[in-house]
């Protein structure tokens, strides 16, 4: 049976990315090449806002609620996490824990070396 909460989510996500990246991404494009450093600011302001999407899609829409046990982020120091991928959604399981703590602007992403020949992640 189709479920229509996961159609609209999946819509919405999809037009949101679409449309977030050529009506908020899109314009300072050029910016890229004049001061890479205030577009790097920009845009991870922008997609940090972007990416409180899925997270609230997923609580009011799903009911998920995050719990959040182990070590806590030390504010200021650096951290490393690293995923098994268990699930194709954990990347939003994580957006919902890093915006509990206002990091969705600081995520930077590592993939593994074995990505770096596939088109769209690597070369």
């Amino acid at each position: 049976m189709v479920s229509w909460k996961g159609i609209y989510f999946i819509l919405t996500l999809f037009w949101g990315s679409f449309f977030g990246s050529i009506f908020m991404l899109g314009p300072f494009l050029p910016l890229m090449f004049v001061n890479p450093s205030w577009y790097r600011w920009i845009n991870n302001r922008l997609v940090a806002t972007w990416l409180t999407l899925p997270v609230a899609l997923l609580e009011t829409m799903f009911g998920v609620k995050v719990i959040i046990t182990g070590d806590a982020f030390v504010p200021g120091e650096r951290s490393v996490i690293i995923m098994n991928h268990r699930t194709r959604m954990d990347w939003m399981f994580l957006w919902n824990c890093l915006m509990r703590y206002s990091y969705l602007r600081l995520e930077k992403i590592c993939l593994k070396a074995s990505l770096k020949g596939v088109p769209g992640f690597g070369r």
